[in-house]
């Protein structure tokens, strides 16, 4: 398929789009206040898996910051802890942010 067959579809896709926003009254500023949403991984590793669960949450918390999120905007989808030895359990955290 050439790029020329797709492009008066994609425009038609646009027009569409653009007109049903206007029939419903949405201004182009409510149409982009579409959320931005990121997830953020973190690891850790402690003698019990609470401690482990508090550095993954730290780590993924940190990566967040990093990348310009606020901790109020994130909340903590899930972790998982497992034991890998004598004394030693490591966990994953999974961040959830949106803004």
């Amino acid at each position: 398929m050439s790029h020329m067959s797709v492009l008066p579809r994609r425009l038609a896709a646009v027009a569409l789009a653009a007109s049903a926003c206007l029939a419903a009254g949405i201004t182009s500023a409510q149409a982009a206040a579409v959320p931005e949403v990121r997830t953020f991984t973190g690891s850790g590793m402690g003698t019990g898996p609470s401690q482990a669960v508090d550095g993954a949450v730290r780590m993924a918390y940190t990566s967040a910051q990093w990348a310009g999120w606020q901790a109020t905007q994130c909340h903590v989808r899930g972790t998982d802890v497992r034991w890998s030895g004598p004394n030693l359990y490591t966990a994953v955290a999974e961040l959830f942010c949106q803004r």
